[in-house]
């Protein structure tokens, strides 16, 4: 894992997801899950981290939805395999990008789904 801090502008909520990620630039795309998510980002857990900094697009499979949410996102930290929350864990937090009302409205959506209450606070 990176040794710079990372803040998070929102609180996370627990959420598994099957997601599906490929860096920006590659045709390569990579099978991983969420473990929570906000409005503002989210830890994807995954065995082939990208480097912190690398953006990515990442295609959510949210059970609100018909169709994937895709939204793009950058890479703040990389863990290999270190220990989060008590659980040994490699994956990435990713940060959000710009969204468009759509992605926005189907992301407040997913949350209100997992407790989430108005403005996507807990």
């Amino acid at each position: 894992m990176t040794s710079a801090p990372h803040f998070r502008s929102g609180t996370r909520r627990p959420v598994a997801l099957r997601v599906r990620f490929r860096i920006e630039g590659s045709d390569t795309t990579h099978e991983a899950k969420t473990t929570d998510l906000s409005m503002g980002g989210a830890f994807v857990e995954t065995r082939v981290p990208p480097a912190p900094g690398t953006d990515v697009r990442l295609e959510l499979d949210a059970p609100t939805a018909w169709d994937p949410l895709v939204v793009p996102a950058d890479v703040r930290w990389a863990a290999h395999g270190a220990r989060l929350e008590g659980a040994a864990r490699a994956g990435f937090g990713a940060r959000f990008g710009a969204l468009s009302l759509g992605q926005v409205g189907a992301l407040q959506a997913l949350l209100r789904a997992v407790g989430y209450g108005p403005g996507g606070s807990p």
